[in-house]
């Protein structure tokens, strides 16, 4: 029950609010009952990952600087477990998360007598599979001697072979190995560091508000909530990891269950097969690496390598043969990488939620009508769906002091981060003029974000906008075109120490814009324009996020 002060505000709030700010509510307080339980289950998962620094040692250098390694992680609140490898409980193998070892070599390339027993177990135990270990190894060695590091090579490559995720490079130490140590150290700190910021997220049930339609041509605005401020600036991106669709998983599951029956009920007990299919593994759009990887499965050697295949076709029409497993399958197929997404919201105005723009990508593709898959999944999330991403620090796009002029070129979805910039421009007050270029196809249907342009325009934060609709009128007008249209205004401002943005498709959005730069410069301002514009860039002034 409410108290009744809370009982009187609340009253208050529902009798003032909107229908739509009611629903509003409604899924925000839904979404916190619905995944709490969630949240502290996954929470508790993460906090459990093990991380382990073993050594094998045969005078004594990889146990002391193990040690050493040891320590700093202390210092770096890493809570770490250090074990030497002769001691180290084989079976524990399969249930590691983060797994580092420092290992030197020995006579003929051979490991240390003190890890024998891992190496021999890692190369000849057929059924070992480390899909959850990520992984690097320290290789300390004599340049004097033929088999340098060999002993931590060919661990490196075995761990790799048998499904771990390397996540530093082998590094191989000589005799003054001090220098190359701290370096691999630094590297597994940082990693660590990121992947933790990134699993902070990921693990945060984060809450779909709004995930609406706001064109004709299938672009979405999606609002996401998250119980915690996450830290980012205008300019960065977010990484969305997207699920698989579910009918796609049924159908590798329904083949695998009938022709593959006994070891999938086998494999089926020790891991969540559905899971792994819906969140982390490729099944769509397969590349040619994998698809080389699977001819040998199947032993055919006439797959098609420029037809893009899903997983399910490639099953039937050319199916694994059956000396091989469904782990052996399992272990090559890659996992489902992020797509990045250029952040719409201002950390200042927007508070606890985060804004993208998504277009739902779709094109033909073997006969057929596909769309893209983070797109895809992206335009179909429903208030008190989750989402996994991290942010992704864009460091090369960043804006300037308040006081400095901008000129902002996002044609389409490339507006997404300059909607960010001027939010926060007019949250934080900027005194610095905002001059945007935003073109697209049509003015009914494809003016993005047109009534906030409008406002900003009135209020003054917009002190130019440039609009161009190629497809209003019979000869096409482009974004370059309406820079050409105010070229002699457009150079004043660059030549006052203006700021040029570009957002958008690479090719061949930003390559036009670049050349008419370079002809308004030539022309205008009678000078060279590839020497102005390295300037430009060397001040920080010329600024692209293109893709």
């Amino acid at each position: 029950m409410l108290s009744e002060s809370n009982r009187k505000i609340f009253f208050k709030l529902i009798q003032e609010s909107s229908q739509e700010e009611i629903i509003w509510m409604s899924g925000y307080m839904s979404g916190l009952l619905l995944y709490e339980k969630d949240f502290q289950k996954l929470k508790k998962e993460k906090e459990k990952e093990k991380k382990t620094l073993v050594y094998g040692t045969e005078t004594g250098n990889a146990k002391n600087l193990a040690f050493d390694i040891f320590q700093k992680a202390k210092k770096e609140k890493l809570q770490v477990k250090l074990i030497n490898l002769d001691e180290y409980r084989l079976k524990d193998l399969e249930k590691e998360n983060y797994f580092f070892i420092i290992i030197s070599t020995y006579g003929e390339g051979e490991p240390p007598s003190s890890a024998k027993s891992f190496f021999n177990f890692i190369h000849h135990n057929k059924n070992l599979f480390l899909k959850n270990m990520k992984y690097s190894v320290l290789a300390l060695g004599d340049k004097s001697y033929t088999y340098f590091c060999k002993a931590g090579y060919d661990i490196d490559k075995r761990l790799h072979d048998i499904g771990a995720m390397r996540i530093v490079s082998l590094h191989k130490c000589d005799v003054n190995y001090e220098d190359q140590a701290n370096i691999w150290f630094s590297k597994i700190i940082n990693f660590l560091k990121k992947n933790m910021k990134i699993i902070k997220y990921m693990e945060e049930f984060l809450i779909i508000f709004l995930n609406e339609k706001i064109t004709d041509k299938k672009i979405h605005h999606i609002e996401i909530w998250i119980p915690n401020k996450v830290q980012y600036f205008p300019g960065d991106s977010i990484g969305v990891y997207p699920e698989n669709p579910s009918n796609e998983v049924d159908n590798i599951i329904k083949y695998l269950n009938k022709n593959r029956k006994k070891e999938f009920e086998e494999y089926k007990e020790k891991n969540n097969i559905f899971n792994l299919f819906k969140r982390d593994l490729n099944i769509l759009f397969l590349s040619e690496n994998f698809i080389k990887k699977y001819s040998f499965l199947s032993e055919n050697k006439n797959i098609y390598l420029n037809k893009k295949w899903k997983l399910i076709d490639l099953l039937i029409e050319f199916p694994m043969k059956n000396k091989f497993s469904l782990k052996d399958l399992i272990k090559i197929i890659e996992p489902i990488k992020p797509r990045l997404y250029s952040i719409s919201s201002s950390p200042t105005a927007h508070g606890n939620d985060i804004h993208i723009t998504v277009s739902r990508h779709r094109f033909q593709l073997n006969g057929e009508t596909v769309y893209g898959h983070c797109s895809n999944f992206l335009s179909q999330l429903k208030v008190g769906d989750k989402l996994c991403f991290f942010i992704y620090k864009n460091k090369m796009f960043k804006l300037p002091d308040s006081d400095k002029d901008i000129i902002l070129i996002g044609p389409g979805t490339g507006i997404a981060p300059f909607r960010s910039f001027l939010y926060e421009r007019e949250a934080i007050k900027a005194t610095g003029k905002n001059w945007l270029f935003f073109g697209d196809q049509h003015f009914i249907s494809d003016f993005l974000y047109q009534k906030e342009i409008q406002n900003w325009k009135i209020k003054g934060i917009l002190n130019r906008v440039s609009l161009s609709f190629s497809r209003d009128q019979e000869e096409k007008i482009y974004v370059q075109n309406q820079i050409w249209e105010n070229k002699i205004e457009f150079f004043s401002w660059i030549k006052n120490g203006a700021y040029i943005y570009i957002c958008g498709n690479k090719i061949p959005m930003s390559l036009d814009v670049e050349k008419m730069i370079c002809r308004v410069i030539k022309k205008v301002g009678k000078c060279d324009s590839e020497l102005f514009i390295k300037k430009m860039k060397k001040e920080g002034r010329y600024l692209k996020d293109v893709y």
